[in-house]
């Protein structure tokens, strides 16, 4: 059998907050691992891992998402190569940097992470680095002005 790489897409229930967001992480971080918020508002954990077959991957997602203090909501595992494909067919909505969404909103750095912190402010933690949609920088901007 030839080891080929699996995408894992799993929602995970529990709130997604900067300490969830490092305890996420920390299982995946060996896999290529990112956290966020999925489509459906719920927290969502996105890795790649290499398997033999779709079982293997099945089985090791599994193992990795128990290591988990909390309840697994959704598990999704499919090969790279079609997780990619689906992923091309999405259009991506453009994303600012923390420091980016600062300046628009007019404020500091701190503040956009305090926001996202408490969950005003919808974002996306890869690896160190929280990435935030500017659609949500603007209705944020529009909210406050």
């Amino acid at each position: 059998m030839t080891t080929q790489p699996y995408n894992v897409v799993a929602e995970i229930d529990v709130s997604f907050d900067e300490h969830t967001a490092e305890q996420l992480l920390d299982p995946i971080a060996d896999y290529s691992g990112a956290a966020g918020r999925s489509e459906l508002g719920h927290t969502e954990v996105v890795f790649t891992l290499p398997a033999d077959t779709l079982r293997q991957a099945n089985t090791t997602a599994l193992a990795i998402l128990e290591t988990y203090p909390w309840p697994l909501r959704s598990l999704r595992v499919l090969p790279t190569s079609d997780y990619d494909r689906l992923v091309d067919a999405i259009d991506v909505p453009p994303l600012v940097s923390v420091q980016e969404a600062a300046d628009q909103l007019g404020i500091s750095r701190q503040g956009v992470l305090k926001a996202i912190t408490t969950g005003s402010l919808p974002a996306i933690r890869v690896g160190s680095t929280w990435i935030v949609r500017e659609s949500a920088v603007r209705a944020r901007a529009q909210r406050s002005a």
